[in-house]
């Protein structure tokens, strides 16, 4: 009986097709595991990550600042972005955090409302739901300043819910707060990134006591050190950068807008003026935060 043999060039075909086969499947498996990560990724940073707020302590020195201003507290927020993609019941939470706090102010700083995909409409009911949760706050006095979203959705409708509610707007003013015969000065400017603020409006000429300034881009610091009342000048607050709102590790911030790309999130000094930027609590472009939490900033005041 005769026995055939296989031709050898057969056996090293089904080898390369079966090595062909395993890695294909390999690179199927990795496709899928990081097709499925992502997912995971993105899940976390639009659900859990973006409704996880941070309470950030800071011991802010004022020179020259009064006895009845010692430990005076302020806390911060900034860039709510109600209701693209903020929605009302975080807001709410953040309320209910802050008047656990009891701070003696609470200042907001710009982007209440989002200039987002929906109607123009969307955004000027938001500002009405926006205004009446913060009109919850315990605090003893607020005051808020715009930002670009606030301005690019019409000032006015902006404006006038918050004031209606109990927090008053300061664009291109300021407003002293009395404590024990002494004063603080609370300053805001309009938004620095759609139009063209007035400094000389925005801060006192002869304040003769400390000076908060709120100004929503905190790039603009860059021109306000170049006007004659920066001396002035002992605090500024700023949000706009969302933190980059996005963080990986290696590359820092993904997203920054323009005038929120030099100072991007916490504490900087220029000169004698100190400059805050807060995270901010909502999200613009995509719902998502990861590695850069919602910022509620808690400010204590003492003399320097």
């Amino acid at each position: 009986m005769q026995i055939c043999t296989p031709p050898s060039d057969h056996k090293e075909l089904s080898s390369e097709s079966l090595a062909a086969s395993h890695s294909l499947n390999r690179r199927q498996f990795l496709g899928s595991s990081f097709a499925v990560a992502a997912l995971g990724v993105a899940a976390y940073s639009g659900t859990y990550a973006r409704h996880e707020f941070e309470v950030t302590h800071r011991t802010i020195p004022i020179r020259n600042l009064p006895d009845s201003f010692q430990n005076f507290r302020i806390v911060q927020i900034s860039d709510i972005h109600l209701e693209e993609y903020t929605e009302p019941f975080f807001l709410e939470r953040t309320v209910s955090e802050i008047n656990s706090l009891a701070p003696d102010l609470v200042l907001i700083t710009g982007d209440f409302v989002s200039l987002g995909p929906l109607s123009l409409n969307v955004s000027w009911q938001a500002a009405g739901v926006a205004a009446e949760i913060l009109s919850t706050l315990k605090a003893p006095q607020r005051f808020g300043i715009l930002g670009n979203h606030d301005v690019n959705v019409g000032a006015s409708h902006v404006i006038d819910p918050l004031q209606a509610h109990g927090t008053p707007v300061l664009v291109d003013r300021y407003t002293p707060i009395e404590r024990g015969g002494n004063t603080l000065w609370i300053c805001g400017c309009n938004d620095a990134g759609t139009q063209s603020p007035d400094l000389n409006a925005a801060i006192p000429a002869h304040p003769q006591a400390p000076v908060i300034f709120m100004c929503h881009e905190p790039d603009y610091a860059e021109k306000v050190l170049l006007h004659p009342r920066f001396p002035l000048i002992d605090l500024m607050l700023s949000g706009h950068s969302h933190g980059g709102q996005i963080r990986l590790p290696f590359l820092g911030p993904l997203i920054l807008p323009a005038g929120g790309v030099k100072y991007v999130e916490g504490i900087y000094r220029l000169q004698q003026m100190q400059l805050y930027v807060n995270r901010g609590l909502g999200t613009v472009g995509l719902p998502f935060r990861l590695n850069c939490p919602p910022e509620i900033t808690h400010m204590t005041l003492v003399r320097a």
